[in-house]
Formats: C-alpha cells, structure tokens, sequence
C-alpha cells in the first residue's frame, strides 16, 4: 500500500497520533516517546476549533502506534531507556517522509 492509502485508511485518532511523531521529527526529538507522543496530542487537540477528536488515552496511543507499525508508516527503535518501573520505554520514528505525512493527513487536524 502506497503511504497516503495507508494513510488515508487510518482513523482520525490515528492520524493525530501520526501527526505527533510527524512533530517530533520535525522539532528533532526524535525517537519520540509513547509519553511525549501523547502530550503532543493533547497539544494538538487543544488548539483545534472544534471537536474533532475526543480525549486521548495511553491505550488510544499505544493502539494507534500498533497500527501505523503494521502499516509501515512508524517504526519502533529501541533506546534502551528504562522507565521509573524498570520497563522500557518504546520510541518510534517516521518510515516516511514528514511532508508525506502533513500532506495525506485530514485537514480537519491541521
């Protein structure tokens, strides 16, 4: 599948789980993590007009990266970083370009 198909298939909370590690490339805080992918997200939800998406949860994220993973849009690299727990903390980075991504996105969460 091409990336705007995939892209275009994924769900308005996936593609704002996307556009956050879109940020994160862009901002060069990358990997980014599920923690900060989720603040980002909040971010974003915050400075839209209406209600687009609804609160995003941990479990939304993780779920959300999951799909862009198997769809080959994000990948997960390990940093060997431990949280407070002594769990790993995932990271993930783009497998395609930002400009990809800000493109195929749904304009309602630009």
């Amino acid at each position: 599948m091409v990336a705007s198909e995939a892209i275009d298939s994924l769900s308005l909370t996936e593609q704002l789980v996307l556009l956050a590690v879109a940020d994160a490339h862009r901002n060069d805080e990358i990997p980014a993590q599920t923690h900060e992918v989720r603040r980002t997200c909040r971010t974003r939800l915050d400075d839209l007009e209406s209600e687009v998406v609804g609160t995003v949860t941990e479990a939304d994220v993780m779920r959300s990266l999951y799909r862009l993973e198997d769809e080959g849009i994000v990948e997960e690299v390990g940093t060997g970083e431990r949280s407070p727990t002594g769990k790993g903390r995932p990271s993930y980075a783009l497998s395609e370009s930002r400009e990809t991504v800000y493109e195929d996105v749904s304009d309602r969460l630009l």
